[in-house]
Protein backbone atom coordinates (compact mmCIF):
# COMPACT_ATOMS: atom_id res chain seq x y z
CA UNK A 1 0.00 0.00 0.00
CA UNK A 2 1.29 3.42 -0.89
CA UNK A 3 0.03 6.25 1.52
CA UNK A 4 0.74 10.12 -0.74
CA UNK A 5 0.53 13.05 1.67
CA UNK A 6 -0.48 15.80 -0.21
CA UNK A 7 0.09 19.27 1.50
CA UNK A 8 -0.49 22.86 0.58
CA UNK A 9 -2.62 26.19 1.26
CA UNK A 10 -6.52 26.81 0.81
CA UNK A 11 -6.78 26.60 -2.98
CA UNK A 12 -4.18 25.62 -4.57
CA UNK A 13 -6.47 22.76 -5.87
CA UNK A 14 -5.32 19.51 -4.17
CA UNK A 15 -8.78 18.07 -4.10
CA UNK A 16 -9.13 18.50 -7.94
CA UNK A 17 -5.84 16.85 -8.54
CA UNK A 18 -6.29 13.82 -6.71
CA UNK A 19 -9.57 13.42 -8.28
CA UNK A 20 -7.98 13.48 -11.73
CA UNK A 21 -5.00 11.22 -10.67
CA UNK A 22 -7.97 8.64 -8.66
CA UNK A 23 -10.07 8.37 -11.72
CA UNK A 24 -6.95 7.59 -14.05
CA UNK A 25 -5.79 5.09 -11.19
CA UNK A 26 -9.15 3.57 -11.16
CA UNK A 27 -9.50 3.36 -15.16
CA UNK A 28 -5.54 1.05 -14.75
CA UNK A 29 -7.45 -1.42 -12.36
CA UNK A 30 -5.90 0.17 -9.14
CA UNK A 31 -7.70 0.25 -5.58
CA UNK A 32 -7.30 4.03 -4.54
CA UNK A 33 -8.70 6.13 -1.58
CA UNK A 34 -8.89 9.67 -0.36
CA UNK A 35 -8.73 10.80 3.28
CA UNK A 36 -9.84 14.47 3.57
CA UNK A 37 -9.62 16.44 6.32
CA UNK A 38 -10.53 19.95 7.87
CA UNK A 39 -11.18 21.98 10.77
CA UNK A 40 -14.81 21.86 10.36
CA UNK A 41 -17.35 18.78 10.07
CA UNK A 42 -19.34 19.40 6.92
CA UNK A 43 -16.89 18.99 3.72
CA UNK A 44 -17.83 20.21 0.12
CA UNK A 45 -14.53 17.91 -0.70
CA UNK A 46 -15.86 14.99 0.68
CA UNK A 47 -19.56 15.50 -1.21
CA UNK A 48 -17.30 16.27 -4.49
CA UNK A 49 -15.35 12.67 -4.34
CA UNK A 50 -18.52 11.29 -3.71
CA UNK A 51 -20.03 12.54 -6.69
CA UNK A 52 -17.15 11.48 -8.40
CA UNK A 53 -17.27 7.93 -7.67
CA UNK A 54 -14.44 8.17 -5.53
CA UNK A 55 -14.34 5.87 -1.82
CA UNK A 56 -13.23 8.85 0.62
CA UNK A 57 -12.98 9.10 4.37
CA UNK A 58 -12.81 12.15 6.50
CA UNK A 59 -10.56 13.45 9.79
CA UNK A 60 -12.33 16.49 10.83
CA UNK A 61 -12.32 18.59 14.02
CA UNK A 62 -8.21 19.94 13.44
CA UNK A 63 -5.22 19.05 11.23
CA UNK A 64 -4.02 15.65 10.92
CA UNK A 65 -0.94 16.45 13.23
CA UNK A 66 -3.69 17.01 15.72
CA UNK A 67 -5.74 14.27 15.03
CA UNK A 68 -2.80 12.17 13.88
CA UNK A 69 -4.49 8.78 15.83
CA UNK A 70 -7.86 9.77 13.93
CA UNK A 71 -6.37 9.74 10.23
CA UNK A 72 -4.21 6.21 11.41
CA UNK A 73 -7.73 4.29 12.28
CA UNK A 74 -9.25 5.55 8.93
CA UNK A 75 -6.15 4.48 7.14
CA UNK A 76 -6.15 1.03 9.38
CA UNK A 77 -10.50 0.96 8.23
CA UNK A 78 -9.99 1.50 4.55
CA UNK A 79 -7.22 -1.03 4.36
CA UNK A 80 -9.61 -3.54 6.05
CA UNK A 81 -12.58 -2.66 4.38
CA UNK A 82 -10.97 -2.41 0.77
CA UNK A 83 -7.30 -3.16 0.63
CA UNK A 84 -6.35 0.65 -1.58
CA UNK A 85 -3.27 -0.01 -3.50
CA UNK A 86 -2.92 4.23 -2.77
CA UNK A 87 -4.53 5.92 -0.29
CA UNK A 88 -3.71 10.03 -0.66
CA UNK A 89 -4.08 12.10 2.27
CA UNK A 90 -4.79 15.51 2.14
CA UNK A 91 -4.35 17.50 4.99
CA UNK A 92 -6.35 20.81 5.54
CA UNK A 93 -4.94 24.26 3.58
CA UNK A 94 -3.94 25.60 6.76
CA UNK A 95 -1.96 22.70 8.06
CA UNK A 96 2.25 22.62 8.19
CA UNK A 97 4.56 20.47 10.29
CA UNK A 98 3.81 17.37 8.37
CA UNK A 99 7.24 16.50 8.48
CA UNK A 100 7.42 15.66 11.97
CA UNK A 101 3.76 15.44 13.07
CA UNK A 102 2.58 12.78 10.33
CA UNK A 103 5.24 11.40 7.95
CA UNK A 104 7.89 10.43 10.40
CA UNK A 105 5.15 8.88 13.07
CA UNK A 106 3.62 7.03 10.31
CA UNK A 107 6.99 5.85 9.04
CA UNK A 108 7.71 4.95 13.07
CA UNK A 109 4.69 3.05 13.97
CA UNK A 110 3.54 1.63 10.64
CA UNK A 111 6.71 1.52 8.25
CA UNK A 112 6.24 -2.38 7.62
CA UNK A 113 2.75 -1.77 5.86
CA UNK A 114 3.76 0.63 3.72
CA UNK A 115 5.28 0.31 0.15
CA UNK A 116 5.55 3.86 -0.18
CA UNK A 117 4.84 6.81 1.92
CA UNK A 118 5.43 10.29 -0.11
CA UNK A 119 5.04 14.05 1.01
CA UNK A 120 4.05 16.94 -2.11
CA UNK A 121 3.14 20.22 -1.39
CA UNK A 122 0.53 22.27 -4.09
CA UNK A 123 1.16 26.34 -4.46
CA UNK A 124 -0.45 27.97 -6.47
CA UNK A 125 1.67 29.20 -9.62
CA UNK A 126 0.18 32.89 -8.93
CA UNK A 127 0.92 33.23 -5.06
CA UNK A 128 4.73 31.48 -5.66
CA UNK A 129 5.05 33.87 -8.43
CA UNK A 130 4.21 37.49 -6.13
CA UNK A 131 6.49 35.87 -3.88
CA UNK A 132 9.26 35.50 -6.14
CA UNK A 133 8.83 38.67 -6.99
CA UNK A 134 8.96 39.94 -3.63
CA UNK A 135 5.29 41.16 -3.94
CA UNK A 136 3.64 40.40 -0.58
CA UNK A 137 1.20 38.31 -0.28
CA UNK A 138 -2.86 38.60 0.15
CA UNK A 139 -2.79 37.68 3.88
CA UNK A 140 -1.31 38.76 6.73
CA UNK A 141 2.14 37.87 7.79
CA UNK A 142 1.28 35.04 10.28
CA UNK A 143 -1.09 33.17 7.83
CA UNK A 144 1.66 33.70 5.15
CA UNK A 145 4.48 32.06 7.86
CA UNK A 146 2.45 28.84 7.23
CA UNK A 147 2.51 29.44 3.32
CA UNK A 148 6.14 29.45 3.18
CA UNK A 149 6.55 27.01 5.73
CA UNK A 150 4.48 24.56 3.56
CA UNK A 151 6.93 25.23 0.45
CA UNK A 152 10.10 24.73 2.50
CA UNK A 153 9.15 21.50 4.07
CA UNK A 154 8.12 19.67 0.91
CA UNK A 155 10.94 18.04 -0.75
CA UNK A 156 8.44 17.58 -4.32
CA UNK A 157 6.45 20.97 -4.71
CA UNK A 158 3.62 20.99 -7.40
CA UNK A 159 3.16 24.39 -8.75
CA UNK A 160 0.01 23.70 -9.94
CA UNK A 161 -3.00 26.37 -12.06
CA UNK A 162 0.08 27.05 -14.25
CA UNK A 163 -1.79 28.09 -17.22
CA UNK A 164 -2.45 30.65 -15.14
CA UNK A 165 0.54 32.47 -15.58
CA UNK A 166 1.44 34.06 -19.19
CA UNK A 167 3.89 32.05 -21.20
CA UNK A 168 6.11 35.26 -21.46
CA UNK A 169 6.49 35.28 -17.25
CA UNK A 170 7.00 31.46 -17.38
CA UNK A 171 10.81 31.46 -18.29
CA UNK A 172 11.81 34.06 -15.66
CA UNK A 173 9.32 32.79 -13.40
CA UNK A 174 11.37 28.99 -13.33
CA UNK A 175 14.91 30.25 -13.12
CA UNK A 176 13.71 32.57 -10.32
CA UNK A 177 12.57 29.31 -8.40
CA UNK A 178 15.62 27.32 -9.03
CA UNK A 179 17.59 30.08 -7.59
CA UNK A 180 15.97 30.56 -4.50
CA UNK A 181 14.70 26.93 -3.86
CA UNK A 182 17.91 25.22 -5.47
CA UNK A 183 17.13 21.95 -3.49
CA UNK A 184 13.57 21.73 -4.29
CA UNK A 185 12.01 19.84 -7.36
CA UNK A 186 9.52 21.54 -8.78
CA UNK A 187 6.50 20.44 -11.14
CA UNK A 188 4.89 22.60 -13.12
CA UNK A 189 0.88 21.19 -13.45
CA UNK A 190 -2.42 21.95 -14.51
CA UNK A 191 -4.62 19.86 -13.12
CA UNK A 192 -7.40 20.15 -14.98
CA UNK A 193 -5.16 17.86 -17.86
CA UNK A 194 -4.52 14.17 -17.59
CA UNK A 195 -1.22 14.45 -19.16
CA UNK A 196 0.14 16.92 -16.18
CA UNK A 197 -1.04 14.88 -13.30
CA UNK A 198 0.30 12.08 -14.67
CA UNK A 199 3.52 13.49 -14.06
CA UNK A 200 2.61 14.23 -10.66
CA UNK A 201 2.07 10.53 -10.50
CA UNK A 202 5.44 9.66 -11.89
CA UNK A 203 6.99 11.85 -9.55
CA UNK A 204 5.40 9.93 -6.78
CA UNK A 205 6.54 6.56 -7.65
CA UNK A 206 10.07 7.44 -7.10
CA UNK A 207 10.98 6.17 -3.57
CA UNK A 208 11.86 9.08 -1.40
CA UNK A 209 14.69 8.65 1.42
CA UNK A 210 12.41 8.71 4.57
CA UNK A 211 15.78 9.29 6.19
CA UNK A 212 16.96 12.17 4.84
CA UNK A 213 13.52 14.19 5.44
CA UNK A 214 14.22 17.05 8.06
CA UNK A 215 11.40 18.42 10.61
CA UNK A 216 10.64 22.27 10.36
CA UNK A 217 12.00 24.75 12.18
CA UNK A 218 8.75 26.46 13.16
CA UNK A 219 7.56 29.02 15.30
CA UNK A 220 4.12 27.09 17.12
CA UNK A 221 3.44 30.41 18.32
CA UNK A 222 3.36 32.29 14.78
CA UNK A 223 1.71 29.45 13.19
CA UNK A 224 -1.05 29.11 15.86
CA UNK A 225 -1.65 33.10 15.19
CA UNK A 226 -2.11 32.64 11.70
CA UNK A 227 -4.61 29.93 11.68
CA UNK A 228 -6.38 31.96 14.09
CA UNK A 229 -6.45 34.42 11.69
CA UNK A 230 -8.63 32.70 9.24
CA UNK A 231 -12.01 32.17 9.97
CA UNK A 232 -14.05 29.27 9.11
CA UNK A 233 -17.51 28.66 7.85
CA UNK A 234 -19.78 25.87 7.55
CA UNK A 235 -23.27 25.28 6.81
CA UNK A 236 -25.88 23.57 4.02
CA UNK A 237 -28.95 25.81 2.73
CA UNK A 238 -31.92 24.61 0.57
CA UNK A 239 -33.53 26.90 -1.40
CA UNK A 240 -37.52 26.27 -2.47
CA UNK A 241 -39.20 28.19 -4.80
CA UNK A 242 -42.14 27.42 -7.50
CA UNK A 243 -41.17 28.62 -10.45
CA UNK A 244 -37.95 26.72 -11.20
CA UNK A 245 -35.64 29.52 -10.27
CA UNK A 246 -34.10 27.67 -7.18
CA UNK A 247 -30.58 26.80 -8.70
CA UNK A 248 -30.76 30.41 -10.53
CA UNK A 249 -31.32 31.94 -6.72
CA UNK A 250 -28.71 29.89 -5.37
CA UNK A 251 -26.15 30.54 -7.56
CA UNK A 252 -27.45 34.30 -7.01
CA UNK A 253 -26.27 33.69 -3.00
CA UNK A 254 -22.90 32.16 -3.91
CA UNK A 255 -22.33 35.09 -6.41
CA UNK A 256 -22.96 38.29 -4.14
CA UNK A 257 -21.82 36.02 -1.02
CA UNK A 258 -18.00 35.95 -2.78
CA UNK A 259 -18.58 39.84 -3.97
CA UNK A 260 -19.56 40.99 -0.59
CA UNK A 261 -16.31 39.19 0.63
CA UNK A 262 -14.01 40.93 -2.00
CA UNK A 263 -15.28 44.10 -1.22
CA UNK A 264 -14.62 43.91 2.28
CA UNK A 265 -11.25 43.61 1.47
CA UNK A 266 -11.26 39.83 3.17
CA UNK A 267 -8.92 37.53 2.18
CA UNK A 268 -10.61 34.63 0.48
CA UNK A 269 -8.54 31.85 1.41
CA UNK A 270 -11.28 29.00 -0.65
CA UNK A 271 -14.61 29.28 -0.67
CA UNK A 272 -15.49 26.06 -2.08
CA UNK A 273 -19.60 25.05 -2.71
CA UNK A 274 -21.29 21.98 -3.67
CA UNK A 275 -24.78 22.76 -5.16
CA UNK A 276 -27.08 19.64 -5.59
CA UNK A 277 -30.23 19.89 -7.33
CA UNK A 278 -32.13 17.12 -8.79
CA UNK A 279 -29.55 14.33 -9.09
CA UNK A 280 -27.12 16.66 -10.34
CA UNK A 281 -24.24 18.09 -8.09
CA UNK A 282 -21.13 20.27 -9.37
CA UNK A 283 -18.63 22.39 -7.27
CA UNK A 284 -17.91 26.21 -7.27
CA UNK A 285 -14.49 26.95 -6.14
CA UNK A 286 -13.49 30.73 -5.39
CA UNK A 287 -10.12 32.77 -3.40
CA UNK A 288 -8.75 36.07 -3.27
CA UNK A 289 -7.13 35.98 -6.90
CA UNK A 290 -10.08 34.29 -8.74
CA UNK A 291 -13.28 35.40 -7.77
CA UNK A 292 -15.37 35.84 -11.23
CA UNK A 293 -18.58 34.42 -12.50
CA UNK A 294 -17.70 32.23 -15.64
CA UNK A 295 -17.84 29.44 -13.41
CA UNK A 296 -21.81 30.03 -12.19
CA UNK A 297 -23.00 31.36 -15.93
CA UNK A 298 -21.74 27.79 -16.53
CA UNK A 299 -23.81 25.84 -13.85
CA UNK A 300 -26.89 28.14 -14.72
CA UNK A 301 -27.47 25.91 -17.82
CA UNK A 302 -26.10 22.25 -16.51
CA UNK A 303 -29.20 22.46 -13.83
CA UNK A 304 -31.97 24.35 -15.95
CA UNK A 305 -35.34 24.46 -14.06
CA UNK A 306 -36.01 22.91 -10.58
CA UNK A 307 -37.81 24.13 -7.58
CA UNK A 308 -35.55 22.50 -4.89
CA UNK A 309 -32.00 23.25 -4.53
CA UNK A 310 -28.97 22.56 -1.99
CA UNK A 311 -26.03 24.25 -0.92
CA UNK A 312 -22.94 22.44 1.09
CA UNK A 313 -20.49 25.90 1.86
CA UNK A 314 -17.23 25.80 3.37
CA UNK A 315 -15.87 29.19 3.86
CA UNK A 316 -12.26 29.97 4.77
CA UNK A 317 -11.37 33.57 5.02
CA UNK A 318 -8.88 35.99 6.45
CA UNK A 319 -11.11 37.86 9.04
CA UNK A 320 -13.25 37.24 12.24
CA UNK A 321 -15.62 34.27 12.75
CA UNK A 322 -18.57 36.77 13.59
CA UNK A 323 -18.30 39.32 10.16
CA UNK A 324 -17.86 36.19 7.95
CA UNK A 325 -21.52 34.89 9.19
CA UNK A 326 -22.80 38.45 9.52
CA UNK A 327 -21.85 38.70 5.48
CA UNK A 328 -23.49 35.76 4.19
CA UNK A 329 -26.61 36.56 6.36
CA UNK A 330 -26.67 39.11 4.66
CA UNK A 331 -27.17 37.72 1.36
CA UNK A 332 -29.32 35.10 3.18
CA UNK A 333 -31.71 38.00 3.77
CA UNK A 334 -31.46 39.70 0.14
CA UNK A 335 -32.67 36.61 -0.99
CA UNK A 336 -35.45 36.29 1.13
CA UNK A 337 -36.49 39.79 0.53
CA UNK A 338 -36.56 39.52 -2.73
CA UNK A 339 -39.25 36.89 -2.56
CA UNK A 340 -40.85 33.81 -4.05
CA UNK A 341 -38.12 31.52 -2.12
CA UNK A 342 -37.95 29.39 1.02
CA UNK A 343 -34.69 29.64 2.30
CA UNK A 344 -33.56 27.21 5.44
CA UNK A 345 -30.01 26.47 6.63
CA UNK A 346 -28.80 23.40 8.49
CA UNK A 347 -25.17 22.34 10.04
CA UNK A 348 -24.28 26.02 10.93
CA UNK A 349 -20.92 26.07 12.34
CA UNK A 350 -18.62 29.36 12.44
CA UNK A 351 -15.31 29.76 14.32
CA UNK A 352 -11.53 30.12 14.31
CA UNK A 353 -8.68 27.24 14.55
CA UNK A 354 -7.56 26.47 17.84
CA UNK A 355 -3.72 25.78 18.66
CA UNK A 356 -2.77 23.11 16.86
CA UNK A 357 -1.28 21.03 19.45
CA UNK A 358 0.39 17.65 18.01
CA UNK A 359 -0.04 14.26 19.03
CA UNK A 360 3.27 12.69 17.90
CA UNK A 361 6.18 15.11 17.11
CA UNK A 362 9.74 14.21 15.69
CA UNK A 363 12.32 16.62 16.14
CA UNK A 364 14.79 14.76 15.64
CA UNK A 365 15.58 12.69 12.59
CA UNK A 366 14.04 9.54 12.42
CA UNK A 367 16.65 6.50 10.30
CA UNK A 368 13.87 4.46 8.67
CA UNK A 369 15.55 0.96 9.41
Amino acid sequence: MKIHLVGGFLGSGKTTAIAVACQHLKQQGLKVGVITNDQGQYLVDSEFLEAEGISSAQVTGGCFCCNYDQLDEQIQLMKAAASPDIIFAESVGSCTDLVATVLKPLLKFRQGEMEMLTLSCFVDARMLLMHVEGKRLPFSKDTSYIWEKQIEEASLIVVNKIDLISAADLPAFKLALAGKYPDRKFLFQNSLELDSVLRWLTALDVKQDSSGIVSLDIDYAKYANGEAELAWLDEQITMETTDGSAPKRALDLVRRFVARLSQSGASIGHVKVMVSANGLQKKLSFTTLATNDASVEELLTSFGAQNLAQLTMNARVQTSPEMLRAMLVKELAHQKQAGDVVVSEQHVSFFKPGFPTPIHRFEVDYKAT
